[in-house]
């Protein structure tokens, strides 16, 4: 399964509700870049990354586009490479780093390869081929208490009964009255409570404001307490783990095996959010999954918001894996796509039954970019 050629595009995605959080202020529109690979046998494969996540990845959709032209993509073309592994690997050695730009080909590669044999990518990474959802957990934006307790309940309307609440706003007043009017509207439910920091907050303030958070204070237990100061203050992560009961979690500050392998030698969390972008590919995300689970980590999934091709590609990953929880639904953010394949029915995410990803892609509304061919022998 060798490259045989290589489509780029590029479409803006825009979202019916913007959202803001500590990392990315106000983001009303999703810049994806989306590749299409054909193999040599004759097999065809999509992917999608987010390219105005810079927050997250260090990366813009210029940067990406720029990247696969010029380096990624000419490398898999002259490569004798003929399996997604293979692929992943050639892309590494070509380009350390650059992981939403390594992602995006690797989910088309992968796509492909599945497609090739019929199968759902979820089986092809050893879930079962029969498995119809994932359940999802819901998010609460930055907003005012009565907004938020309103959201609250229509997630619960939804079957959703775990809901992350962001925090990080400059009056740490806001964050706790919002986190209190959600906890008021699930009141007498099942439902789980956390929270998210998106990197807001000093290693100074995160221990204060972590100790605000606890239950004897609260009134209510947190789930756990995810990234709540920079990305690369590992002892701020460990010093506050060891100081409060409160689970904590990182997740900018977990981006590579690598980063989850220096994580888990510092003990320095409670669990980790991963996720595609910042894996570099299905394959680095499904390694880490074995990673955490070896080291009895609890791990959720989950992804930028994004369309269904880069949803679905998570998706696969969540379903052949055991995940904590799953935050997969941001797509439903977008006012009109060129993808369709996924639905969310009852907090669960429908899994296409089709090939590949499931996905299909309407071509006329990306705008094209570059094609890429091999010239061969």
């Amino acid at each position: 399964m060798r490259i045989a050629a290589v489509d780029i595009y590029t479409v803006d995605l825009l979202l019916a509700e913007p959202f803001r959080h500590a990392s990315s202020g106000l983001i009303d529109r999703l810049a994806e870049v989306v590749v299409r690979v054909e193999t040599s046998d004759g097999a065809v494969g999509w992917g999608e990354v987010r390219g105005n996540a810079h927050y997250v990845t260090g990366e813009t959709p210029g940067r990406i586009v720029a990247l696969l032209r010029e380096l990624l993509v000419p490398r898999l073309l002259t490569s004798t490479a003929d399996t997604p592994a293979g692929h992943a690997r050639v892309m590494a050695a070509a380009l350390p780093g650059a992981s939403s730009a390594r992602a995006v080909l690797d989910i088309a590669i992968h796509d492909a390869a599945a497609r090739a044999l019929g199968l759902p990518l979820r089986a092809l990474l050893g879930g079962p081929a029969g498995a119809t959802k994932v359940h999802v957990h819901g998010t609460i934006p930055f907003c005012p208490p009565e907004i938020a307790a309103e959201r609250a309940r229509t997630y619960l309307e939804q079957g959703i009964l775990t809901m992350k609440v962001r925090l990080g706003l400059p009056d740490f007043a806001d964050d706790l009255a919002r986190l209190a009017a959600v906890a008021e509207a699930v009141a007498g439910t099942d439902t789980v409570i956390a929270t998210d920091v998106n990197q807001g907050w000093t290693p100074k303030e995160a221990l204060a404001k972590a100790r605000r958070l606890e239950v004897d204070r609260l009134g209510f237990a947190l789930a756990w307490l995810e990234q709540p100061v920079p990305a690369g203050a590992t002892e701020a992560l460990k010093a506050l783990r060891e100081s409060v009961a409160l689970p904590v979690y990182a997740d900018e500050s977990c981006g590579t095996p690598q980063d989850l392998l220096r994580l888990i030698e510092a003990r320095a969390v409670d669990g980790v959010h991963l996720k595609l972008c910042k894996a570099g590919g299905i394959g680095q995300l499904h390694a880490m999954t074995a990673i955490a689970e070896a080291a009895g980590l609890p791990y959720l999934i989950g992804q930028m918001d994004e369309g269904m091709l880069a949803t679905a590609a998570a998706l696969a990953v969540a379903s052949a894996t055991n995940p904590l929880s799953c935050e997969l639904w941001g797509f439903q953010r977008v006012a009109a796509q060129p993808f369709s394949g996924i639905a969310m029915i009852d907090g669960d995410m429908d899994l296409p039954a089709a090939p590949g990803l499931g996905i299909a892609v309407d071509e006329t509304g990306l705008m094209h970019v570059a094609r890429l061919e091999a010239v061969r022998a």
